[in-house]
């Protein structure tokens, strides 16, 4: 009984330490600076109460991925639960990869695959390319990347990239990630740089 009890109190002291990594200015600092497991379990936390289970169709996002896989290869990193892969038209790409630091997002993607779509968890910053891609997105996912980090990761991708392919990133807040879109446009050459109507975030397409 007593360690019945003991085990039933531990739960709760971590369910109450999950929730906590939940909340607003405590999951920005674990994502960003915490050790891997407790940027993970943050980001779990967003998908496993909703606050990241985004609903709606993002027509300019689809329309621009569409574009350039041009029946090719897409590479979604920090990839979430990949809504986008439902608006996609199935005709419009051969495969899609989906990576996310949480299990938990990945869990809800997987139940998008095919035999065309799959998805892993690992750390976007360390993923291997094993072929070139036509679309490498970064879906409201680059601001997670330590700021030290981006451009090189960028730059890694871009050479993973097919000779008509681009880097697609969407930023969701571009005056708090200014440093972001100023660091892209002087070291990339820009496609698309536009303001998305449906969220006031902005849209970047890049080589």
């Amino acid at each position: 009984m007593n360690h019945f009890m003991a085990t039933e109190k531990e739960d709760r002291k971590f369910d109450f330490a999950r929730r906590l990594l939940g909340v607003r200015g405590i999951h920005g600092i674990a994502t960003r600076l915490g050790w891997r497991s407790l940027r993970a379990m943050a980001f779990d936390e967003k998908y496993r109460n909703g606050s990241w289970n985004f609903s709606s169709e993002d027509s300019d996002l689809v329309r621009l991925i569409e574009t350039y896989a041009a029946k090719g290869n897409i590479l979604a990193l920090g990839c979430g639960t990949a809504l986008v892969v439902c608006f996609l038209n199935p005709g419009s790409f051969e495969s899609f990869v989906g990576v996310d630091l949480s299990p938990e997002a990945i869990a809800q993607a997987r139940q998008r695959e095919s035999d065309r779509v799959r998805f892993e968890v690992g750390e976007m910053t360390k993923y291997q390319c094993c072929r070139l891609f036509d679309v490498i997105l970064f879906p409201d996912s680059i601001y997670y990347v330590n700021a030290r980090s981006r451009k090189n990761l960028l730059i890694r991708m871009r050479a993973s990239l097919s000779p008509a392919g681009r880097i697609v990133v969407t930023i969701a807040q571009p005056n708090r990630y200014a440093d972001i879109l100023d660091m892209i446009r002087r070291n990339f050459k820009m496609d698309v740089d536009m303001v998305r109507p449906v969220n006031g975030g902005h849209l970047l397409a890049f080589s």
